[in-house]
């Protein structure tokens, strides 16, 4: 099996997760990281026992023993990184959402079009089991023609300061509006958003969206930070599609395990990158083995194409913009 070697751009809490799914995707070894926080990019490398910190987001992006660049960093900086990687003839993955601005993904979008670099956007969903499954169903045609989707995504109140710098239509919401352009398959005519701050912040804690299609589907979200902590449960998503023929019913409740201890109760992760035996596994494992084929043997990624991230983000855009002015927002520049 080839070899593929990557540089990651980034050590936060969700890059150790990816160091972590990485060390158990076979053929692959992650060759250097950079951070802008030195300290926290050198502790990271010590612990997964990466061989070069960059110095800067430059020389990490040209690193000479990299095949890839994988882009963990915050939200609004995911351009530069992926642009470097790209002039520097590197296949990229960068975290969701793609950018926080259309010119941006296009931008981005474009550069890669031109070339036969792989370029892969993380929206991890498209791997996690049940998600994936309804899709497969969906495309199957047995529930028939799309006619509405409504999905929640709640996390307890103590994350919301790791994510305030960052809408919850770009953090949580765009989750699921990828899954239901996925699975409506359609492009959107018109959207509304609704938001409210329970507790105070630099942006609203609850948030919900309308999306109308062009081929008549309706899907609701809905993000939200307000689950207690001391409650034990840190997922509260769900989702139900009806179509013509038939319907579906996703939900994180009842939870598949959950424990009951003298620390009071807890339901742990085991979808998304649940650690076994202290090994990595779940979606963001999967994920990253599915991009790292790409690059091995030269394929564009087709379970998620980065046109598709673009347009979450233009959903997502509408949205929060749809709120402000509280009327309903047109999206005309669809790709």
């Amino acid at each position: 099996m080839q070899e593929v070697r990557l540089a990651v751009a980034g050590c936060g809490s969700f890059a150790e997760s990816h160091l972590q799914a990485l060390r158990v995707v076979g053929g692959v070894r992650v060759v250097a990281v950079y951070d802008i926080d030195r300290e926290r990019a050198e502790s990271a490398a010590r612990v997964f026992d990466v061989p070069t910190v960059c110095a800067s987001m430059a020389e990490l992006c040209r690193h000479p023993e990299a095949d890839a660049v994988d882009v963990v960093t915050p939200e609004h900086l995911h351009t530069q990184p992926v642009l470097l990687a790209h002039e520097a003839g590197k296949h990229v993955f960068v975290e969701k959402p793609l950018a926080l601005d259309i010119a941006e993904c296009d931008r981005m979008i474009d550069a890669f079009e031109k070339t036969d670099l792989v370029f892969m956007v993380g929206h991890i969903l498209r791997f996690e089991t049940r998600y994936a499954s309804l899709g497969e169903e969906v495309a199957s045609g047995r529930l028939g023609r799309v006619i509405s989707m409504q999905a929640r995504r709640n996390r307890p109140r103590s994350l919301l300061g790791r994510y305030s710098r960052v809408h919850p239509a770009h953090v949580n919401c765009v989750h699921d509006i990828d899954l239901m352009l996925w699975y409506a398959g359609q492009p959107v005519r018109r959207v509304r958003g609704y938001e409210r701050t329970i507790d105070e912040g630099a942006h609203p804690d609850a948030f919900w969206g309308v999306i109308e299609f062009e081929g008549g589907a309706v899907g609701v979200v809905e993000a939200a930070w307000l689950l207690e902590d001391r409650g034990g449960v840190v997922l509260d998503d769900a989702f139900h599609l009806m179509g013509a023929r038939g319907a579906a019913n996703l939900s994180t409740f009842p939870p598949p395990l959950s424990y009951w201890t003298s620390d009071g109760f807890a339901v742990p992760d085991v979808s998304y990158n649940p650690l076994i035996r202290g090994a990595a596994f779940g979606a963001l494992r999967d994920e990253l083995s599915y991009f790292c084929d790409c690059v091995r043997v030269g394929r564009k990624p087709e379970v998620i194409r980065p046109v598709e991230a673009r347009n979450a983000v233009r959903v997502a855009l509408a949205l929060t913009k749809s709120a402000a002015a509280g009327r309903d927002e047109e999206i005309q520049d669809w790709r």
